[in-house]
C-alpha cells in the first residue's frame, strides 16, 4: 500500500494541522472559561471532548506519540463527565484548564521545538478520575526497578482478520480521517482495502449529514485482535467495526447496507452540523499573504495621490472625464481596502476569554470572589492590534482585583455585595475602538498616591496638582502603592508598561475614578494601524496631518475672538466656553508665531479636553497610509507617525494626545 501523502507535501499538511490545533485550543480555552458558570455544562463538555479528540486524531496521523497519549488521557476523563459519572465543579475546571495548558505546550513542542512540559502533576490529577487499575501513565521508570533477564521468543504466528469499517457522520465531524485508521492498520501488517460504494445515491437525493461508504479491510498480521481493536479506540462510538469470518466477509463486500442517521435525533449534533456548514464557506489563508495585500493596496492609495497631484499640476479640472474616472477608481479602491482590512479583523472575544482565566487565578491568589462581566465580545479589531492587547489587559485585570476590589468583609461592611464585579467592555466610537476595564471597588485614593509619589521622588513638595493629575501618577515608572511585594504586585512594574504598550499602538488611556464606588480605565485605540483619515494643513510652509477622529470642527480665523488669558497664553471663545489656543508653528519652532493665519482647527483628546490649533491653511481631507517614523528614522516627540503624499513628499501626523497634554501641563505650571 503506497503512502497517501508525498514527502514534499507533508510539511505543508503539518502546518495546516498546527493551525487547526490552534483553533481547537482557542475553542478549548473559551469553553473551559465559562464551563463552571453555565447551565448547559453537558453541551460544553461535548464541545471540549470533540476539540481534544480532533487534536488526538491529527496527532496520531503524524506519529506525535506524546500528544496522542496525553490527549487520550484527557479524553478518557472527559468521557466520565459526558456520561454523568462526575459533575463539573471548580476543582475539575481548574484541572481541565491545566490539562489544556499542557496540550498547548506539547503542541508547541512538536511545532516549535520548545521544551517538553512537565505534566506529572496534571497526569496524576486526571488519573484520579479514572477507576481503572491500569492508568494511562508511563511506568517505564518503575519497570526499570525490576530485576529480571528478558528472554526473546522467536515465533510469530500470522493471523488474518477481515474487518468491515462503518464510519458514522460524527467520525468526520470530529475531524477524523479514515486514512489515519488505514495508516495505522498498515503498520500492523499487510492490508488489502476495498470500498463498498453501492449505497451512494444520486446527487439529487444525497444527504450531506450521512455517510454512505463502507471500508472492507483484509489484514495479515502477527498482532492479536486486541492490538487491532486498540487502533479504533481513539474514535470511540463514531466508528463501527465488525470482525467477520472469511465467508461472511465475502458476502458483505458486495452487499447493500442500510445506514442510520442518528445525528438528526440529537439537537447538539444538529447544531454542530450547522456550524460545519458555516465553516465550509471559509478558506484558510496565510496571514502574510493578507499583509502583503494590505501593503500593495497602500501603495495603490499613494499612487492615486500622485495622480491627483499631477492632475492639479496639469490643471485638469474637477468634473472632467479623467476626474470622474479617477474618482470612481478611488471609490473602488476605498471599498477594496475596507474589505481587505476586514479580512484582518478578528472579534476581541479571543482576548476577553483569556481574561477569564486571569480573573480565576488572580481571585484565587488574592482570596477574593470576583464575577467577570463581558460586553461587546463580537467587536472586531485589526489583528495587528489584537496581538498586542493581551499583555496590557492582563496587567489591568490583575491590578483591578488586587488593588481595586476590597476583601469580602470590607465590602460587606460598606454595604456592597460580597463578590466583586469586574467589567470588560469593547465598542466602536468615532472611528476608534474603546476598551473599558471597570471595577466596583474602593476607587483610587488620591492622598495615598500623592504621598507615595512624594516618598519616591516622582514629584516634589512644591507640586500643586489637580485630582486627575494625581491619578495619572500611577503610570509613572516604578510607582506602586503596595507596601509588601507579593506574587501579584508591589514591584513597581505594571501601569507604566500598560501605558507604553498602548501608546505604541497609537492609543491612549484615561482614568475615571470615584472613591468607594470604583474605577474605570478607558483605552482608546485606532481601528487599524495601517490607514488613517486625516486633515491636511500647512504651517510655516510645511505640510502636516491631523487625524479626523480628533477633530471637532474647522473654522475660519477670527482675530477679534482671541484674548490673552495670561502672559503668553491665549484663549478662544468657542460655543459658550473658553478654550486655549496653540499656534501650529510652535510644533517645529517654539518661538515662531505667524501673523498670516487662516483657520482654526478645534481638536480634543479622549478626556474631552479641547484646544484650538491655529494653522496657515487647511488644504484637504483624505485617507493616508501610515508609516512608522521610529522604524524608518527615529521617534519624534509630538508626532505619532508619518505618511507619503501624492507628490512623493513626507508629511508628519500630529500626536493630538501628546500635544494637548503637553500644552495643558505647561499652562498649569
Amino acid at each position: 500500500m503506497n503512502n497517501y501523502v508525498k514527502d514534499d507535501d507533508l510539511e505543508t499538511i503539518r502546518q495546516i494541522f498546527f493551525e487547526e490545533c490552534g483553533e481547537q485550543l482557542s475553542l478549548l480555552e473559551e469553553e473551559l472559561s465559562s464551563l463552571e458558570e453555565t447551565t448547559e455544562a453537558s453541551e460544553k463538555i461535548n464541545t471540549i471532548f470533540r476539540a481534544v479528540h480532533s487534536i488526538k486524531g491529527g496527532a496520531g496521523a503524524f506519529g506525535m506519540e506524546k500528544l496522542v497519549r496525553f490527549s487520550h488521557l484527557f479524553e478518557a476523563v472527559l468521557e466520565k463527565f459526558r456520561s454523568g459519572e462526575y459533575v463539573v465543579n471548580s476543582v475539575s475546571v481548574s484541572i481541565f484548564l491545566k490539562a489544556a495548558d499542557v496540550l498547548t505546550d506539547i503542541v508547541s513542542f512538536y511545532r516549535d521545538g520548545t521544551d517538553l512540559p512537565v505534566q506529572d502533576n496534571v497526569t496524576e490529577e486526571l488519573n484520579n478520575y479514572l477507576e481503572k487499575v491500569e492508568k494511562y501513565n508511563d511506568y517505564s521508570d518503575e519497570v526499570d526497578n525490576f530485576c529480571f533477564n528478558p528472554i526473546k521468543i522467536d515465533f510469530e504466528e500470522e493471523n488474518t482478520f477481515y474487518l468491515q469499517i462503518i464510519p458514522e457522520f460524527t467520525f468526520y465531524e470530529n475531524g477524523d480521517d479514515i486514512r489515519n485508521i488505514l495508516f495505522f492498520l498498515e503498520k500492523k501488517g499487510k492490508i488489502v482495502v476495498e470500498i463498498n460504494s453501492l449505497n451512494i445515491p444520486y446527487l439529487g437525493i444525497f444527504e450531506i449529514n450521512k455517510t454512505y461508504t463502507i471500508w472492507n479491510v483484509e489484514i495479515n498480521t502477527t498482532c492479536d485482535r486486541n492490538e487491532i481493536e486498540e487502533i479504533f479506540e481513539w474514535s470511540g462510538n463514531s466508528i463501527k467495526v465488525n470482525f467477520l469470518n472469511h465467508e461472511n466477509f465475502l458476502e458483505e463486500k458486495n452487499k447493500k447496507f442500510t445506514f442510520s442517521n442518528k445525528e438528526k435525533e440529537e439537537p447538539i449534533l444538529g447544531k454542530a452540523l450547522q456550524n460545519s456548514h458555516k465553516e465550509n464557506s471559509t478558506i484558510r489563508i496565510d496571514t502574510k499573504r493578507v499583509d502583503n495585500l494590505v501593503n500593495l493596496l497602500s501603495e495603490i492609495v499613494i499612487n492615486q495621490g500622485s495622480i491627483r497631484a499631477q492632475m492639479k499640476i496639469n490643471d485638469i479640472r474637477s468634473g472632467s472625464p479623467l476626474d470622474i474616472v479617477i474618482s470612481d477608481l478611488e471609490q473602488l479602491t476605498h471599498e477594496l481596502q475596507e474589505n481587505v482590512m476586514a479580512m484582518r479583523a478578528h472579534p476581541i472575544k479571543m482576548v476577553f476569554q483569556r481574561m477569564g482565566r486571569i480573573v480565576r487565578e488572580t481571585s484565587r491568589i488574592s482570596n477574593k470572589r470576583v464575577i467577570l462581566h463581558l460586553e461587546g465580545e463580537d467587536t472586531e479589531v485589526d489583528r495587528s492590534i489584537l496581538e498586542k492587547l493581551s499583555d496590557p489587559l492582563t496587567h489591568m485585570v490583575r491590578n483591578a482585583i488586587d488593588h481595586g476590589l476590597e476583601s469580602e468583609d470590607i465590602r460587606t461592611v460598606s454595604g456592597k455585595s460580597s463578590e466583586g464585579n469586574l467589567f470588560l467592555r469593547a465598542f466602536h466610537r468615532s472611528g476608534r475602538i474603546i476598551i473599558e476595564v471597570e471595577d466596583d471597588g474602593s476607587g483610587l485614593n488620591c492622598d495615598k498616591i500623592y504621598r507615595k509619589a512624594l516618598s519616591k521622588g516622582i514629584i516634589n513638595n512644591n507640586s500643586i496638582m489637580e485630582k486627575e493629575e494625581i491619578q495619572n501618577l500611577i503610570f509613572s515608572p516604578g510607582f506602586s502603592t503596595v507596601d509588601n511585594v507579593s506574587d501579584l504586585s508591589g514591584r513597581g512594574v505594571g501601569m507604566d508598561v500598560v501605558k507604553k504598550s498602548i501608546s505604541d499602538m497609537g492609543g491612549r488611556i484615561s482614568i475615571f475614578s470615584k472613591e468607594n464606588e470604583g474605577t474605570l480605565f478607558s483605552i482608546s485605540l485606532p481601528l487599524t494601524l495601517s490607514v488613517v483619515e486625516g486633515l491636511i494643513f500647512r504651517s510655516h510652509n510645511q505640510i502636516f496631518i491631523i487625524p479626523v477622529s480628533s477633530v471637532v470642527e474647522a473654522l475660519l480665523f477670527q482675530k477679534n475672538k482671541i484674548f490673552e488669558i495670561s502672559e503668553g497664553v491665549w484663549g478662544f471663545s468657542y460655543r459658550n466656553q473658553y478654550i486655549p489656543i496653540f499656534h501650529s508653528g510652535k510644533i517645529i519652532n517654539n518661538n515662531f508665531i505667524n501673523e498670516n493665519n487662516n483657520s482654526y482647527i478645534i481638536i480634543e483628546n479622549e478626556k474631552r479636553e479641547k484646544i484650538a490649533i491655529i494653522v496657515d491653511e487647511i488644504i484637504d481631507q483624505s485617507r493616508f497610509v501610515v508609516k512608522s517614523i521610529e522604524k524608518n528614522y527615529k521617534k519624534i516627540e509630538g508626532f505619532s507617525s508619518a505618511t507619503i503624499l501624492g507628490d512623493g513628499g513626507v508629511a508628519l501626523i500630529v500626536d493630538v494626545d501628546f500635544l494637548i497634554e503637553t500644552f495643558c501641563s505647561k499652562n498649569h505650571r
